[in-house]
């Protein structure tokens, strides 16, 4: 065997093991990535099921009237009133 070998051998073996490194990195990346993925999922869902409440309609158009009306008549008694 040659001293060359052995050196080509553990340089091989380096980069056998740094590529290792950096898939696992990856493959680590990648669950993290799933998991928010499969979280994000989830709440989506939960949100779909459960709608928010309808918000509560603002006063009506009669209620609008009453309330111009009224207005309108007590304008209409303290401009009489002051004349």
């Amino acid at each position: 065997m040659y001293k060359d070998d052995d050196a080509a051998h553990a340089e091989r073996a380096n980069s056998l093991i740094d590529e290792i490194a950096e898939l696992e990195r990856q493959k680590v990346t990648q669950a993290t990535t799933d998991q928010r993925l499969e979280a994000a999922k989830r709440e989506l869902s939960n949100l779909q099921a459960h709608p928010p409440a309808a918000a509560p309609k603002g006063p009506g158009a009669i209620a609008h009237l009453v309330v111009f009306a009224a207005t309108a008549s007590v304008a209409y008694l303290g401009y009489t009133l002051l004349i």
